[in-house]
């Protein structure tokens, strides 16, 4: 009996334990309130970072592989026409680049452009570019002038 009223009373060696610990852990919490507003701004930054870097390797990759596309279309001998080509780059861009139809978001070069005379072996190249700040997700401003380029040479067949 002595011992239940010395723990109501707030006596007792736990008790008094349990409120130096409480005390404690509180101010533990504001520390790790500091920490946290100390260090999420920059793992933020990191993973916004990582999305974007991952961003412009996909358009870079996605631009060669249209490029290659284009270039595969311009060396057969059923095509005659550049807007062929053209064609065939943009509408392989279109999937991950939503402007890949406008002419000064995306950028196609053809070389060379007249296909009516060129004879069999001609070497074709085919460049796309676009511009960074035209297919970024999340701070498209930061780059402003960095070109991403995919380029793409056969022989005609």
């Amino acid at each position: 009996v002595y011992k239940r009223q010395q723990q109501r009373s707030g006596n007792h060696p736990r008790t008094m334990n349990n409120r130096y610990r409480s005390s404690r852990t509180n101010r533990r919490r504001g520390a790790t309130a500091v920490e946290m507003a100390f260090v999420a701004p920059v793992f933020l930054l990191v993973v916004f970072a990582m999305f974007e870097f991952s961003r412009m390797v996909m358009v870079q990759h996605a631009l060669t592989d249209a490029a290659r596309a284009g270039c595969r279309k311009a060396v057969l001998a059923t095509t005659i026409d550049s807007a062929q080509v053209d064609s065939a780059v943009r509408s392989n861009l279109q999937a991950v680049i939503s402007e890949a139809g406008d002419e000064d978001a995306c950028r196609v070069t053809i070389s060379p452009a007249d296909f009516s005379s060129m004879e069999l072996g001609t070497e074709v190249t085919t460049t796309v570019e676009a511009n960074l700040s035209d297919v970024s997700w999340l701070v498209p401003d930061l780059l402003d002038g960095v070109v991403l380029r995919g380029e793409a040479a056969m022989k005609r067949e």
